[in-house]
């Protein structure tokens, strides 16, 4: 069984979680350091060609037709190209939960958690994503419905509040080192939002029809993500200071005050940090579960197991901050805006294979 098909606002909230925590936590600095002042430029540059390429993805999932894309493969094609598809794209889903877990451990362990040693909070992670990506991606959504409305309202705030320090000429002027930087900027921006392609593993939930203007939503909302706090730290802390900082979106809650007697309420981007951590891990593992015929609930069980088992081994390992900054930035980027570009267009490919099959048929 496929399952019901999820509403529009429940993959939305799920999507904006997923997808959010890369564009607005895991990419800026990349984008800061290769662009610097031009860095918001990289963002909307990348936006424009994200609007190019949409278009290849949403012909795939039109294609698709509310069917699992296991199945649409297999039945079209062959097996071989199933479990092909199935497994790089299990890579590439295992390797970003992996970043993930890393970097929201790294994050709690340097902001407030100090003291508490990186394996409790890793198995304590783990522990709660696992429940969730083995109650499915019905309790994805449904934990997504409950949390990330605050997640928006605490990102506006944010917005908000920090504007009496926000200083616009800041960015200008711009390309002063020509259209380079920009353009390296546009790599790390395009990796991020590039990730809606995870729409296509979720093709057998996703609401039908599913329209153009849903899909271009959920782009425009994501890669705002990136947009908005990317203008924020530069307009807030200046070029230099804002390329030096390992969270640059977080930083920005550091500014805020309640009055005159409230302060710190930094706590609030710890809930969306862990929020959008929570949803990506279980959404990642459980896609992985969704993308192959796995249906018998022993099964589901070990292979999350398993799952979870190596991305704790691999978040255990003795790696500094600086080498996991290192393999992120000239390995995981990369090679993730090359997979998703190529992995859409070899299923636009297959698609467009289908349907002229499909309109011969018909002519027959």
């Amino acid at each position: 069984m496929n399952g019901q098909p999820l509403s529009a606002l429940q993959l939305l909230f799920m999507i904006m979680l997923s997808v959010g925590l890369m564009n607005h936590v895991i990419i800026i600095p990349f984008m800061l350091e290769a662009a610097h002042r031009d860095a918001w430029i990289a963002a909307l540059g990348a936006l424009g060609g994200l609007l190019l390429w949409l278009p290849l993805l949403y012909f795939t999932i039109r294609q698709l037709n509310g069917e699992r894309l296991f199945d649409w493969l297999k039945a079209r094609f062959s097996s071989a190209a199933a479990y092909a598809v199935a497994g790089v794209s299990s890579a590439f889903l295992l390797l970003h939960s992996f970043v993930t877990l890393n970097d929201t451990v790294t994050f709690t362990t340097t902001s407030y958690l100090t003291a508490t040693p990186r394996w409790a909070l890793i198995l304590v992670i783990v522990a709660v994503c696992f429940y969730n990506s083995y109650q499915g991606i019905d309790s994805i959504a449904n934990t997504s419905m409950i949390i990330c409305p605050f997640v928006i309202v605490f990102g506006f705030f944010v917005m908000l509040s920090t504007t009496p320090h926000k200083d616009y000429s800041l960015l200008r002027p711009t390309l002063e080192h020509g259209v380079g930087p920009v353009l390296n900027g546009m790599m790390y921006a395009g990796a991020g939002y590039v990730e809606v392609i995870v729409l296509l593993f979720l093709s057998h939930r996703l609401p039908r029809p599913f329209s153009w203007k849903a899909l271009a939503a959920i782009a425009f909302f994501t890669a705002g993500l990136s947009i908005g706090p990317t203008i924020g730290a530069i307009t807030e802390f200046g070029p230099e200071q804002a390329t030096r900082l390992r969270y640059p979106a977080f930083e920005q809650w550091r500014m805020v005050s309640l009055g005159t007697y409230i302060e710190h309420v930094d706590f609030m981007s710890i809930y969306q940090w862990i929020s959008g951590a929570f949803i990506r891990i279980s959404l990642s593992m459980a896609l992985i579960v969704e993308l192959f015929p796995i249906r018998h609930p022993q099964t589901r069980r070990w292979v999350l197991i398993v799952l979870y088992l190596a991305i704790t081994l691999a978040a255990l390992a003795p790696v500094s901050d600086e080498q996991f900054l290192y393999f992120v930035k000239h390995g995981v980027l990369p090679a993730s805006l090359l997979f998703s570009l190529a992995l859409s267009v070899v299923l636009s490919g297959f698609a467009l294979l289908a349907y002229r099959k499909k309109k011969r048929g018909v002519a027959g």
